[in-house]
């Protein structure tokens, strides 16, 4: 998405995971081969990533340095960058890392006055909920594997509940990082005084969600429907457009938050983009 704001997206030459992607152009360029796939953790291709002699390879590495690869690149001398977006405390942080782009594309200017136009919309959006009645409790995400994990405090995601004017409801820990977990009895007793449920996993049903546990049938959000994901743009293999251009369009996405939490404060109605009701 970085990439594509700057006009650059013609360079890219091969991806990571591309059926998960939802950029229309990398779609049909991977589909008729202008585009490879190159494989992703233990299982890169190497030979394609040579053949294709690109002058430089994003990676990242969710807990640290992902040694084996760069350690491989180095082999290879092909140069490489770490992309760190996913570390950013706040949504305009994520945003900013365009410039960054800009400076390896040679669109500095261009990229800097795309981020000053988001964060500009951003600040505007955020000023507009001050005069807001009230702040909806929000419980996020959902149990995966039995295990429900919850962003900790210092979480972008959270800074985006509170810009919109919510109330992030499993705050107040202190701790640093991007999740931590908690037991099914605290979610449970937060998920009953939430006025609203957001991101809960790749739940798009209530059913769904009640077939996780029954209990959650009685709970406010459920009952009044007020349940919304990020599954809004999402590709066929369960990949969403959230995590792709939401993580440069901070100002489109605290939109969307802001018409769920407090649709008056909006000045006209609006479709939500990357958010969707479970129904």
């Amino acid at each position: 998405a970085f990439i594509d704001a700057l006009g650059c997206v013609e360079r890219i030459v091969g991806v990571s995971g591309a059926e998960y992607l939802s950029n229309p152009y990398i779609v049909e360029a991977v589909a008729d081969s202008r585009v490879r796939e190159v494989g992703y953790d233990a299982y890169v291709n190497y030979e394609v990533l040579a053949a294709m002699r690109p002058d430089v390879v994003f990676i990242y590495g969710t807990s640290g340095e992902n040694g084996a690869m760069s350690a491989k690149l180095d082999e290879m001398h092909i140069p490489y960058v770490y992309v760190a977006d996913h570390t950013e405390t706040t949504p305009l942080g994520k945003s900013e890392w365009v410039v960054a782009f800009g400076e390896i594309f040679d669109r500095r200017a261009e990229a800097e006055e795309i981020f000053c136009g988001i964060a500009e919309r951003y600040e505007s959006l955020r000023l507009s909920v001050f005069g807001a009645e009230g702040r909806p409790k929000v419980m996020l995400n959902a149990p995966y594997k039995d295990v429900w994990f919850v962003p900790a405090d210092d979480s972008y995601v959270v800074r985006l509940i509170e810009d919109a004017g919510g109330e992030y409801l499993c705050g107040g820990e202190g701790r640093k990082g991007l999740s931590r977990p908690i037991s099914g009895e605290s979610a449970y007793v937060y998920l009953s005084q939430a006025d609203f449920w957001l991101h809960p996993n790749e739940a798009r049903t209530k059913a769904q969600l009640v077939s996780l546990n029954p209990k959650f049938a009685t709970t406010k959000a459920v009952g009044s429907g007020n349940i919304y994901n990020c599954t809004a743009r999402s590709t066929r293999s369960g990949g969403s457009d959230f995590w792709e251009s939401g993580a440069l369009r901070a100002d489109v996405v605290l939109a969307d938050l802001i018409s769920i939490l407090h649709p008056e404060c909006m000045h006209q109605e609006r479709e939500l983009y990357y958010y969707e009701k479970v129904k």
